[in-house]
């Protein structure tokens, strides 16, 4: 392995690193914690979920490994073939026989007799990418309208539009939201994105208005308890509070909870946070959101670092795109936001978005790396 000054490219951020393992570790243990049971009953083999997440964990790592290695300049060339492969993608979830329904949406893409990912999470890392190659490219036009702002509302609004022809509601708003916020950080005026988001406003109640499903999420949202939806769409969110209730401060033990034996839905994906509240209590909790907010405080003090434009916005879009996932989830699960399907990074049993984190985060690790060398080659040259 290659070293400059001591310091490797996947070890260009040990703080970042170990606390991606410490994540995947607590994944380790609550997926097989969430799902031996069912995994038991269904395949007559308790370890059938946790192989599979191994696996995938395996291949995330593989990917890790592999972006922390490829230099930022060879990374942007990536740019535009990976934003084509995620378009196709996800037109061709809509012919027969590639797209797998699950969960009411076309969500997994199937090749043969095997399910080969969700392109809505690869769309994600193709979108960041996109965001920070462009916005670099223009950054002199930022403040022109036609030139600086449309174009990344086209490319965004281009693949919400296929996402919500799945349905996929959740990670377009998600796309969305990361749009914008790299678009804020990039310099775009305020008054482009306040302008648009205004005369989305109307676009986005009548989506929720047209469709009962989510008009019913909405309304079991802000009346969870009510006698209709105990037993009805606030099904899931009723079932995931009492899991906390149940957990106190200490939990009732790894493995004892009681919630994921069939009462909570989607245990061990979009609601395996309440497991973990149930059996590690307050305190796991505490020390599960601790350590993703240092990851996303290293995310964003790597972005903050970088002298590189592309690197910089690069960082900062894939910091985003980490923190929002997990806030978005976090806020379903406690029931501060309406229910609705994403997984929570590094610890939900969800195989694509897990490698998606991990590639991720290699390529933080990789921009890290840049940075160093670039301030220690300037040093050279100014000693030199």
């Amino acid at each position: 392995m290659r070293k400059d000054r001591g310091i490797t490219r996947i070890g260009s951020d040990p703080w970042l690193l170990g606390v991606t393992i410490l994540l995947c570790l607590f994944g380790v243990v609550m997926i097989y914690s969430a799902t031996h049971n069912m995994a038991y009953d269904k395949f007559h083999d308790p370890l059938f979920y946790l192989k599979k997440h191994l696996f995938s964990l395996f291949i995330g790592g593989a990917g890790l490994y592999a972006c922390s290695y490829i230099p930022l300049q060879r990374m942007r060339q990536f740019t535009f073939p990976l934003l084509l492969l995620v378009f196709a993608l996800l037109v061709l979830l809509h012919i027969p026989g590639f797209g797998v329904r699950a969960g009411g949406a076309l969500r997994w893409l199937k090749i043969g007799s095997f399910r080969v990912g969700q392109p809505s999470e690869l769309a994600k890392l193709a979108m960041v990418l996109y965001l920070a190659h462009s916005l670099e490219r223009k950054q002199n036009v930022l403040h022109q309208f036609w030139y600086g702002y449309v174009p990344h509302i086209v490319v965004a609004g281009g693949i919400v539009v296929l996402l919500m022809a799945q349905p996929d509601f959740g990670t377009s708003m998600m796309i969305l939201t990361l749009t914008v916020a790299v678009l804020f950080v990039a310099g775009i005026p305020f008054r482009y994105l306040a302008g648009s988001a205004i005369l989305a406003l109307p676009a986005v109640y009548m989506l929720l208005v047209s469709s009962p499903y989510r008009w019913r999420r909405i309304t079991a949202f802000l009346n969870p308890f009510a006698k209709d939806n105990i037993q009805g769409d606030a099904y899931q969110l009723v079932q995931s509070l009492k899991a906390f209730s149940s957990g106190g401060l200490t939990g009732m033990g790894l493995g004892f909870g009681k919630q994921k034996l069939g009462f909570l839905p989607e245990a061990h994906t979009d609601f395996i946070f309440a497991v973990l509240g149930e059996e590690l209590g307050l305190i796991g909790v505490y020390v599960f959101m601790g350590l993703i907010l240092i990851l996303l405080y290293r995310g964003f003090t790597i972005a903050s670092r970088c002298p590189n434009l592309f690197g910089r916005y690069l960082a900062f879009g894939l910091t985003c795109m980490i923190g929002i996932q997990s806030l978005i989830n976090l806020g379903v699960v406690m029931g501060s936001l309406p229910t609705k399907g994403m997984p929570l990074p590094f610890l939900s049993f969800a195989r694509t978005s897990l490698i998606v984190m991990l590639m991720a985060v290699g390529i933080l690790l990789q921009i890290e790396y840049n940075t160093r060398m670039m301030v220690f080659n300037h040093g050279k040259t100014q000693h030199g």
